[in-house]
């Protein structure tokens, strides 16, 4: 596919979708496989270009892969899902390298975003087709698209004060104190 064929499928995604009726065509196959290709053209569209970054796999005199991250620094992963057709893309997150075993491979990361760890081989991600790319300072990558229209901001109301009536003659809600306690009283004859 060109890259022609990409950019407007992608600004056909973006226009707003059309109201669909329902009738007995929207339950064809053909139908539904039209709507997820437009939802599938519509997350691919919100993909970051990573193009600009450094690669973070290179090779040494002998061939073998090294990484050149080093802790501390960041790391952007992006993921393609390797068991289905088309490899399709996954997510790409930004990660801070903690340690790395240059005999396995095995990286131990921090996710900034998630506060918590994560792990990572590049031996096996590179043979997945995983993409490690360094982070360049001051270059965010955008991997969220916020969708919809924003939020009108609001002027919030000032704290309303009670008047010195309300608070003294405030009524209070449920069952008056003591009214369970009370005793049937059978007439006495």
């Amino acid at each position: 596919m060109d890259e022609e064929e990409d950019i407007t499928i992608s600004e056909e995604v973006e226009a707003a979708p059309e109201p669909v009726e329902d009738d007995a065509d929207s339950d064809s196959p053909s139908s539904f496989l039209t709507k997820m290709a437009a939802k599938e053209a519509a997350r691919l569209a919100s993909r970051p270009n990573l193009d600009s970054f450094p690669n973070a796999l290179g090779h040494d005199e002998r061939g073998k892969t090294t990484f050149l991250v080093k802790p501390g620094e960041k790391l952007i992963i992006e993921r393609f899902a390797t068991v289905l057709i088309g490899r399709p893309w996954l997510d790409t997150k930004t990660y801070t390298v903690q340690s790395i075993d240059e005999v396995s491979g095995d990286v131990k990361l921090w996710d900034d975003e998630l506060y918590r760890f994560a792990h990572t081989n590049y031996y096996k991600g590179s043979e997945a087709g995983y993409r490690f790319c360094r982070a360049v300072k001051g270059v965010r990558v955008e991997t969220h698209r916020k969708r919809g229209r924003p939020r009108k901001i609001q002027a919030a109301p000032p704290p309303a004060t009670p008047s010195p009536t309300e608070a003294v003659g405030k009524k209070k809600r449920g069952r008056p104190k003591g009214s369970k306690n009370k005793v049937a009283v059978s007439p006495t004859s």
